[in-house]
């Protein structure tokens, strides 16, 4: 009898299994958030705290209020819903950030706990904190047209065709007049400037947002772009010089996938010309050969100098063809150490861009 009660029961718990599995997932996550990472952007010192909100809504069938939030910096303080939030109600997380005596990129983490679960939700907030200098006249000496930047060109970086990539220069306005940019400004159609605030006033720190979409640009390789934008009232243009590398984005290759794909093997990527005359070109060669199982696509060979250039009669290779590549130097006007490098972009995704450094040393 009590055997049967036994099995009685197993079987009613087994019955119950997928209810109490439901549930269980209900309580590990009984907030579903709008955002859990939000990205501030570019953050001046100057212009004190910032503050940014999470939003939530409680979908479990029970009431849930906020417990206890946890942040991992003192830079960021928290406020948030008091009040007891029941099925679908909706309620907030406000951070406020103060970027007080901080500099550079940051990720702040943020742990919201519930009386149902004290583990928590985690939420982040990144951005860019750009301190104020001691002093702006020596900060920011290389002026255009009054404005005041850091450097004399902006490094944009590596830029991947799969997305647009933003960088925020931070310049200081040494007009004695509010600027903001004039909607004479015709810029290429790969690149977008803004300035935060849109109307920068005299005697103060502001944001250019430089927006650079490789996908539009349909190009691989280095870019010395040179841009112009008009600042209102202003006859002349202002110029800034940007330096970018574009290269071609594969998406991540499941491992199973790694050996189907083509393969891009080079000789030697370390090409020493030896001791060469100035007046005398010299040759040398290198081989290129696809090992592996696709057909593969030399999309774009550079040179970094008009005196190194480069031969290859085939840019398609079958899976186990082999192509040469010739280098010439031609080192007229050179003298001492020399290194010029030739790079090579192709459809291999595990290595689409390949730099083959030519050493050499002129007489």
């Amino acid at each position: 009898m009590k055997t049967n009660i036994l099995y009685t029961f197993f079987i009613f718990s087994l019955s119950l299994m997928p209810y109490l599995v439901y549930a269980q997932d209900i309580m590990e996550q009984p907030l579903i958030w709008e955002k859990k990472k939000i990205d501030i952007g570019t953050v001046m010192e100057e212009n004190g705290k910032v503050s940014t909100e999470y939003y939530f809504v409680n979908k479990a069938n029970f009431p849930v209020f906020i417990d206890k939030i946890s942040t991992d910096c003192g830079c960021t303080t928290a406020s948030y819903t008091t009040d007891t939030l029941f099925q679908d109600k909706i309620g907030s997380v406000v951070i406020d950030y103060d970027p007080t005596n901080r500099g550079g990129a940051f990720s702040k983490m943020i742990i919201v706990k519930t009386n149902i679960d004290y583990a928590g939700d985690t939420l982040f907030l990144e951005g860019y904190n750009i301190p104020y200098p001691e002093n702006v006249e020596s900060h920011y000496t290389n002026l255009v047209n009054d404005l005041g930047f850091k450097f004399n060109s902006i490094n944009m970086g590596n830029v991947f065709n799969n997305e647009p990539r933003t960088k925020y220069v931070d310049f200081y306005n040494f007009k004695d007049i509010p600027v903001t940019i004039s909607l004479r400004t015709k810029l290429p159609e790969h690149i977008e400037v803004k300035m935060n605030p849109s109307i920068v006033p005299a005697k103060s720190r502001g944001i250019l947002e430089i927006t650079y979409d490789a996908a539009i640009k349909d190009d691989l390789g280095f870019f010395d772009e040179n841009i112009s934008f008009y600042i209102a009232k202003d006859t002349e243009p202002t110029h800034l010089r940007l330096l970018t590398t574009v290269h071609e984005y594969f998406d991540p290759l499941p491992i199973s996938e790694l050996n189907n794909q083509p393969k891009l093997a080079i000789s030697e990527v370390n090409v020493n010309m030896g001791s060469v005359s100035a007046n005398q070109k010299v040759t040398k060669s290198v081989t290129l050969t696809n090992s592996g199982s696709e057909p593969i696509n030399i999309r774009k060979v550079v040179s970094n100098c008009d005196c190194l250039q480069y031969d290859l009669p085939r840019f398609d290779l079958l899976p186990g063809q082999k192509e040469t590549l010739r280098l010439t130097l031609d080192p007229k006007g050179r003298q001492g150490i020399d290194h010029k490098t030739l790079t090579i972009f192709s459809n291999d995704p595990l290595n689409p861009t390949r730099t083959i450094l030519i050493k050499s040393s002129v007489k």
